[in-house]
């Protein structure tokens, strides 16, 4: 009986939220919807589980990319490169030292970055605080963003 290498399967998500085996990008929408649905931390490590086998998935930067923004009366919803639509929580949104927009998505278990799309799309409510910083306008409040 041939024994079962867990390398074999080289999975990882690419900078752009792509999900690639073996450097090929998967597009079958059945199997994106089982990686995503299996997709799982492990401390810092990222995993993803089906049918009681866990592999391992080397993660570029975040598992998830917004994809797009939609402004909304009681918030902003975002596309997420699963498909799914989240409303954002604007207190886990950040930018970083490279002036990219990340937050916490999937009940704050994963971290998500924003696509240049998505960025430009939420900029639409970023606006000066008149103290150096910025906030984003959103549901009728003003929330600091974390710049940094």
């Amino acid at each position: 009986m041939p024994t079962f290498d867990p390398s074999q399967f080289d999975l990882s998500i690419d900078v752009d939220g792509n999900w690639r085996h073996q450097d090929e990008i998967v597009t079958h929408p059945r199997i994106l919807a089982m990686l995503y649905n299996g997709l799982k931390k492990s401390g810092p490590q990222h995993i993803v589980c089906a049918e009681g086998l866990c592999l391992p998935v080397r993660v570029a930067d975040c598992p998830y990319v917004v994809l797009s923004v939609r402004h909304e009366a009681e918030g902003v919803t975002l596309l997420l490169t699963d498909g799914a639509h989240e409303t954002l929580d604007p207190t886990t949104l950040t930018i970083d030292a490279h002036h990219v927009p990340r937050a916490k998505v999937k009940h704050g278990a994963f971290d998500v970055r924003f696509s240049r799309t998505a960025w430009m799309q939420l900029a639409e409510a970023v606006k000066e605080d008149g103290q150096g910083g910025y906030v984003l306008h959103v549901a009728g409040r003003d929330v600091p963003l974390s710049v940094g």
